[in-house]
């Protein structure tokens, strides 16, 4: 009996990637692993937390990216989101004290690039419409939850941060109108 292949061979390209990400698997996994085994031998400060998701960006973002949300603004989002968390563990582990406006201002800046990738494309972009509202609904609640909590004097990334992304999620409303519910809708049926 002869096997047909009904599948295209990939390509010799496909092929050097795939040997590339395999060959690097192995030491970004020991970089991974003895990381925090020195820092648990010289002990201090947990700068291997630091490395570890450094190590992840790189590899999710530059080596081997998902390619079920290969876009332009998921990419973007992701890269954002993966930006704060490394900010807020620098903060929190290594330098306290300076995350509370830096990383208000990653979010607001993120949120105005991706709204430009959104309108400038947006036929082609409405599909991609999901992970820009998670990042605006979360910068919202966080605007609103940082706003009532912090009580610094210097508020204003918050509350920049807040307007960009009511701006962005009432731009989105005008601008889709109905097919903004029914893509919304579509994101949470379960039938």
């Amino acid at each position: 009996m002869k096997i047909n292949i009904t599948y295209p061979q990939p390509g010799k390209e496909q092929a050097l990637r795939r040997h590339f990400i395999a060959a690097l698997r192995w030491p970004f996994l020991f970089a991974a692993f003895i990381c925090p085994v020195i820092n648990a031998v010289v002990g201090g400060k947990a700068w291997s937390a630091v490395v570890v998701w450094s190590l992840w960006m790189v590899w999710s973002g530059a080596v081997s990216p998902s390619l079920v949300e290969y876009n332009r603004i998921s990419q973007s989002i992701k890269s954002i989101v993966n930006a704060c968390v490394l900010l807020i563990l620098i903060d929190w582990l290594l330098a306290p004290g300076w995350a509370m406006e830096t990383v208000p201002i990653v979010c607001f800046s993120g949120l105005a690039a991706s709204g430009v990738l959104f309108f400038t494309d947006l036929q082609r972009q409405k599909q991609n419409m999901f992970p820009m509202m998670l990042l605006t609904v979360g910068s919202l609640l966080g605007s609103v939850i940082g706003l009532s909590v912090w009580h610094e004097e210097t508020r204003w990334a918050m509350a920049v941060m807040g307007a960009v992304a009511f701006s962005l999620l009432v731009g989105c409303v005008a601008t889709l109108g109905p097919d903004f519910l029914r893509d919304v809708k579509k994101r949470f049926h379960t039938k």
